[in-house]
This record gives structure tokens, sequence and C-alpha cells, in this order.
């Protein structure tokens, strides 16, 4: 079909219509709310708000992160701006004062990022039930009653916010070797479940609800995750071995994951809702860049 004057006129909106490129990532002058915010990933995706311009609130159930965190990004020019609040996502009044601390210290809340989780190995025949209601609770019950008061304060007023949980790839991809992670693994498939939902039930507000499904990090959590105390020593022995041959192909570092994270804050993800972002360097399609190569364990029988 021929080009036409009215084919011209469509390009001149485009252009008219067209928001300045900084801007499309740009967080200058939003209120985030970040659960998980005083460590690992969630310290990182911080840093990454207050750098976009943003005012943020951290939350952790732990206050020597919260004494640690806020000073060094004080030190980073970003006194005034960043708060901690002392939390157990968990308990439902907890995260409500939490969203009205955010709201009265910053006068609004436009982001939530929710990167509170805990975890540790354990297969699924030897694990306790307080590990998994433990991980439950934190993982999903944290996510759910962050969405539920978040998603409440935008709705009533009036705030076309972004919501971001973090996830896992650990539901598409199990791993370690011969897993670990049921617990861990059903709880962030839960929240890619919530994620859907959610941006379902909030879209016709304006508010954008998205997932990032990170692969394997270096992170103070990951580095010190254990295998549940409530197993027996030697269980625990059997389960460290088999952690030595668990192989990948490297893990990405931090940053990459929170500047994914980040870009789903600002106006740029803004066509986007309901999403499940795997960042992982392509670990769930099996794209790798090698793979080492292992014995067969156990060995097979001669």
């Amino acid at each position: 079909m021929a080009f036409t004057k009215n084919d011209k006129g469509m390009l001149e909106g485009y252009i008219k219509n067209a928001r300045p490129f900084a801007d499309m990532f740009s967080v200058k002058g939003k209120v985030a709310l970040v659960t998980g915010g005083s460590s690992g990933l969630g310290f990182d995706i911080t840093l990454r708000l207050l750098q976009g311009g943003a005012k943020v609130v951290i939350a952790s159930y732990s206050e020597l992160e919260g004494e640690t965190s806020i000073p060094l990004l004080e030190e980073q020019g970003f006194k005034g701006s960043v708060a901690f609040k002392l939390t157990d996502v968990s308990k439902e009044a907890q995260v409500k004062e939490l969203v009205d601390f955010a709201v009265q210290t910053f006068g609004g809340l436009d982001i939530f990022v929710n990167c509170a989780a805990v975890w540790n190995y354990a297969h699924i025949y030897d694990i306790d039930e307080r590990d998994v209601r433990k991980v439950f609770d934190v993982n999903v019950m944290g996510a759910f009653f962050g969405v539920k008061h978040v998603s409440k304060y935008m709705k009533e007023n009036g705030v076309h916010g972004k919501i971001v949980l973090i996830s896992s790839n650990c539901p598409i991809m199990p791993y370690p070797v011969f897993g670990g992670y049921p617990h861990y693994a059903s709880s962030k498939a839960a929240v890619m479940g919530l994620t859907t939902e959610a941006a379902k039930e909030l879209k016709r507000f304006g508010i954008m609800v998205n997932s990032i499904a990170p692969g394997a990090m270096v992170t103070p959590g990951s580095a010190g995750n254990l295998a549940s105390s409530y197993l027996t020593e030697e269980q625990q022995d059997e389960f460290y071995e088999e952690l030595m041959v668990w192989q990948t192909d490297g893990q990405l570092p931090v940053d990459q994951i929170g500047i994914m994270a980040y870009t789903f804050c600002t106006p740029a993800s803004d066509g986007i809702t309901g999403e499940v972002v795997m960042v992982d360097g392509g670990q769930t399609h099996n794209i790798v860049s090698y793979q080492a190569a292992i014995d067969q364990y156990p060995p097979e029988e001669e």
C-alpha cells in the first residue's frame, strides 16, 4: 500500500509523544520500598534506585544489616534519601506498619520490590516441617502481604505504581545436582503465580506487576547458606558431598540482575505486566559458554 500524508501524520505523532529518553530510565521523585533491601540483591537494587533519583525505605529482620547498610549508602551521598525499618515480613501487621512507615517518611509510595527470602538445603524425604513453614511464611506470605498492602495504598491514592517480585529460576531448572530446594523452589513458583494473578487484578488501576527470576549468584545469604540444622550430622555431610559436584556455567554478577529489576521500576517497562523474566545468562535454556566434565555421581555399579 502506498505511503500517504496520513501516514506522515502518524509518524509525527510518534515524535510528539516520545518522552525524553533519559526520563524512560529514571525514577526521580519516586518513593520505593524494598524488602530484603539491606543485603545481597536487595541492597544492589536499593543502590540503583537511589542512583536513579528515588527515595527508598529498606526493610529487614536483621537490625545488624540495617546498621551496616544505611551508613554505606549514606557515604555514597544518599543521606536523607534512605531509611530502614526492622520488619518480619511473615507478619502481616508488621508489613502494614512498614507500608505506613514508607508513606509517612517520604510522603508516598510508587515502587515496591519484594526481595526478602530465606532458604536452606534438605532433600524432600528428610526435610523438617519447621523449615518448610519458615520458607513459605517469609517467601510466599511475605510477598503476598507486601503486594496486598502496597497495592491497597496505590489503588486508594491513584498511584500508577510498579511492583517487582524476586522469584528464581529454580522452579524451572532445579538444582543442585540432586536437588535439595523442594521448599524454596515451591515457594518461588508460588511467587511466579502471585505475579500473574496480581498483574491481572491491578492493571485496571495502572499498577504493573512483574517478576525477576535470577539464577545462581554470590550474596551474603547464598554464601552462608547451609544444610538444614534439623538434619542429622550424617545427612548434612552427605548433602555437602553432593554440593561439591554441583557444576553450573558460572554465576552472573548481582548487579546484572539488579539492573533488570531496576528497569521494571521505570517508565521503560510501562507496557509490561504479568511477566516473569529469567535473568540467568541463558541457564534455563541450557545456553552455556562451557560445561565442565563431571564424573558419574554416585558411581555406576560395576
